[in-house]
Order: structure tokens, then C-alpha cells, then sequence
């Protein structure tokens, strides 16, 4: 059985707004089959990468893949991280703002500034030709580039934790 994604980012802000993230065009499997990221927990990273941030409430989430997870932070905002075995950075997509290639600890990377809304940045690091690691990072007062910053910090935390790509 596939799925197509659509990665919807929330803020933490009282109201309860959601606003589409970058889409990934690529169906993705409800089978945790994707080699991979085999034996990789989406919450057990993020909350090893962000412990020093002080999030709260890892959460699992499925938007983007079957091994996602999103962390919350009171009056500052939330961070989710995938595993997407089954489609690169090249995938990614976004109808707001501009799609920059970059370098996150030596890997390839592309960065979406306001793809999600104001104050939210989304980076897609590539691990093979056909996966990728995501961070999504929402806040909930600032701007894209703060945003853009902060998401760069927590990506070049996780780029050493994933595996090696082909």
C-alpha cells in the first residue's frame, strides 16, 4: 500500500494553524522496510540531537514517512525530523520561497526558507541518491532566517548520526 506525502508543519502557538511544508511528489511505504534508516528511531535521534535545546513531547508523525517525529519547545516552537528512505533532496519541493542548495557537514543539503510559513525553515540532507533526512523547524515568533539558522544547528548535529550513503 502507498501514500502520498504531505508534509503540514503546526505551530505551537495557541491557535491551531497548519501550513503545507515542501511536498514530496514520491508515494511513500507504511512499511518500515526502507534499509536505510534500518533500526533508526526518529524520536530516539532527534531527542539525542536536540537534548541540550530543551525540547519536550517527542511525538511520533507520519506527514513525510513512516519514521518521523516532532518535538515541541513552550514559547519558542517545534522541530520534526524524518527518515525518508525512498526519495532524495532532489524531491523536495516547495510553492513559497526559494529552494537553495547547500552543505550540512560535508553532505548535500537544500534548504527552503518559509516553505511552511513565516518563521520556519526546512532542510532536506541527503544519505543516498534515493533517501534523506529532514528537519523542519517552526518557530513560534521570529523569522525565516532565525528559523534557517537554528534548523542549520540541529541538522549539523544529526548529519554525523546518520548512515553513510552509496
Amino acid at each position: 500500500m502507498t501514500v502520498a506525502a504531505l508534509a503540514v508543519s503546526c505551530s505551537s502557538e495557541k491557535q491551531s494553524t497548519s501550513s503545507p511544508a515542501p511536498v514530496s511528489s514520491v508515494p511513500f511505504s507504511s512499511e518500515k522496510n526502507q534499509e536505510v534508516f534500518a533500526g533508526m528511531d526518529s524520536c530516539e535521534v532527534l531527542r539525542s540531537t536536540t537534548s541540550e535545546s530543551t525540547f519536550e513531547s517527542y511525538n511520533p508523525e507520519t506527514l513525510e514517512s513512516d519514521n518521523g517525529c516532532r518535538a515541541e519547545k513552550a514559547r519558542y516552537g517545534n522541530v520534526a525530523l524524518y527518515f525518508v528512505g525512498n526519495e532524495g533532496i532532489d524531491g523536495l519541493q516547495s510553492n513559497k520561497g526559494a529552494k537553495i542548495s547547500t552543505k550540512v557537514a560535508g553532505r548535500e543539503a537544500v534548504r527552503l526558507a518559509g516553505a511552511a510559513g513565516q518563521g520556519n525553515c526546512f532542510i532536506g540532507i541527503s544519505v543516498t541518491s534515493r533517501s534523506r533526512a529532514t528537519v523542519n523547524l517552526t518557530l513560534s515568533n521570529g523569522s525565516d532566517d532565525q528559523a534557517c539558522t537554528d534548523a542549520e544547528v540541529i541538522a549539523e548535529k544529526l548529519a554525523p548520526k546518520l548512515p553513510q550513503g552509496n
